[in-house]
């Protein structure tokens, strides 16, 4: 999830906001998202990341507070900011298959935001929701 994907979302949910339609988020088959772009990640200043980072707060804020239905149409792994998303919405519907969804930001370095904690306590039962 790149910058330019999240100004793309950004623009998506004004326009169903204007005219007071659902929205339905689906990824590519086998892959709902991978969550933020770890290449950017890995070019980007400090600055950028913050921003970025902030920004999918700001996006899953928006999803939980749309006036419309959020569907997610889950068509495979959804990990990280992926997976926040997909908490985020109304209703979930998954694919079958060998996917993996998961909250994968201790393992690959990064703090778990303060919103995917909120989301995962709101969302998931008590046992997939512990935190350590």
């Amino acid at each position: 999830m790149s910058p330019g994907m999240q100004a793309a979302l950004e623009c998506a949910f004004d326009r169903a906001e204007d005219e007071g339609a659902v929205v339905l988020l689906r990824g590519r088959p086998g892959m709902f998202s991978g969550g933020y772009d770890m290449a950017m990640f890995s070019r980007a200043s400090g600055d950028e990341m913050l921003r970025t980072i902030r920004h999918g707060g700001e996006l899953v804020t928006r999803l939980l507070a749309f006036p419309r239905p959020v569907v997610v149409a889950c068509t495979g792994h959804a990990v990280a900011q992926g997976a926040f998303l997909m908490l985020a919405a109304d209703v979930r519907i998954g694919a079958r298959g060998p996917f993996q969804i998961g909250l994968n930001e201790v393992a690959i370095g990064l703090p778990v935001p303060w919103y995917g904690i909120e989301l995962a306590r709101m969302r998931l039962s008590p046992p997939a929701s512990t935190w350590p």
